[in-house]
């Protein structure tokens, strides 16, 4: 007897298992290319490039993070001297990039450019616009 439902043929499986091959790649080529960072504390370093003087707090709600996640990774990035947190009252820290963060998020973004261009190869423009648009689309339905 053949089961009618097939867990490869499960849209969050093909979704999840997608992310975390493309998570993979990242990891994989950022260690090729001899970078000390995972693909986690690169996304931080990126959110940073684009909008400083966030709080721990904002960075994990955009990144979904818990926030011992974030703590953890915020310390690793500060060991590195890849960022600086800069008290904004007694209990609150805005993080910021060094000129060492800002540098290796620059010579990262090419790298990681290249690996998104490769895992998109074969589609049209208009085909990843739908597809993020879908995705956007299920997100929303789920919250």
């Amino acid at each position: 007897m053949t089961n009618s439902y097939a867990i490869e043929k499960s849209t969050g499986f093909i979704i999840y298992r997608t992310a975390l091959a493309m998570r993979g790649a990242l990891k994989r080529t950022l260690k090729e290319r001899g970078f000390d960072i995972t693909p986690e504390q690169y996304g931080i370093l990126l959110l940073l490039r684009e909008k400083e003087g966030l709080s721990q707090k904002e960075i994990g709600d955009v990144l979904f993070k818990d926030k011992p996640n974030i703590s953890r990774m915020l310390d690793v990035l500060e060991r590195k001297r890849l960022i600086l947190r800069q008290s904004t009252d007694r209990r609150k820290y805005a993080v910021f990039l060094t000129e060492e963060g800002r540098r290796l998020a620059e010579e990262i973004l090419p790298v990681k450019l290249q690996l998104q261009e490769r895992t998109m190869n074969g589609l049209l423009a208009r085909e990843i616009e739908t597809l993020e648009s879908l995705l956007n689309k299920i997100y929303a339905n789920i919250g």
